[in-house]
């Protein structure tokens, strides 16, 4: 009997602990969802959920810019840290589960004036700091062709041109904004934080080209079964 089953298990095909491998391309400047490393609170979300499906994921870090043309081009499976919008639906597929929600405020040097609700409210000509290649939102995206643009490679950048008075405003994430004064060693009330621009859903965006269906209905069940809250 014991000689059986020994045969019976010899004889059963092999099987890889992981059916589906992919590779995501992580932003290396959007602590503390991911740092210069790739670290952070989306690489680890998506990593455990992606374990607990049997997915096998490696990450390669870049700049969020060169992350998205990766993935559209097919060289990555897909990036992270992306927003739903016109802009990126039309490049990508999405699952339906966010890895994280985060929100963006208007930002002003410590001593403006300024204080705009909406994006409506903004002046025509009204300078304003952004990441390049990161989405604010359908509403300022409809608007953006108002404003003198001033689109930047790094928080800290943008954060100088508020202290230098070099851009009449900035939309920045929060929780990066209060990380990045914290590693200045500035002091919170050192630019100034008015109203919310948006609120918005944190994606891994797809390549459209690739057969993922599978993957991108495994990552969502992931999420879902290993939800964890990093809200303060």
């Amino acid at each position: 009997m014991k000689l059986q089953i020994l045969l019976l298990i010899f004889l059963i095909p092999s099987v890889s602990s992981a059916e589906y491998r992919i590779k995501l391309a992580a932003e290396n400047s959007w602590p503390p969802y991911s740092n210069e490393a790739g670290e952070g609170i989306s690489k680890d979300k998506i990593q455990r959920a992606f374990d607990s499906v049997g997915v096998d994921v490696e990450f390669i870090v870049v700049p969020y810019a060169r992350a998205l043309f990766l993935a559209q081009s097919g060289k990555v499976d897909g990036a992270f840290n992306v927003t739903k919008q016109k802009s990126t639906l039309d490049k990508f597929v999405f699952g339906k589960v966010p890895i994280v929600q985060v929100k963006a405020s208007f930002y002003y040097h410590k001593e403006s004036d300024l204080n705009f609700n909406t994006v409506d409210e903004i002046p025509a000509g009204t300078s304003i700091a952004l990441i390049r290649d990161y989405e604010y939102g359908e509403p300022y995206e409809n608007s953006k062709h108002k404003f003198n643009e001033v689109r930047v490679s790094s928080q800290k950048q943008i954060i100088k041109l508020l202290q230098l008075k070099r851009v009449d405003m900035a939309i920045m994430f929060d929780d990066v904004a209060e990380y990045y004064l914290s590693e200045l060693k500035l002091n919170k009330n050192e630019i100034k934080k008015g109203h919310i621009n948006h609120t918005s859903d944190i994606f891994v965006a797809f390549n459209k080209h690739k057969k993922l269906s599978e993957v991108i209905l495994l990552l969502d069940e992931g999420l879902k079964q290993t939800h964890i809250s990093y809200s303060d």
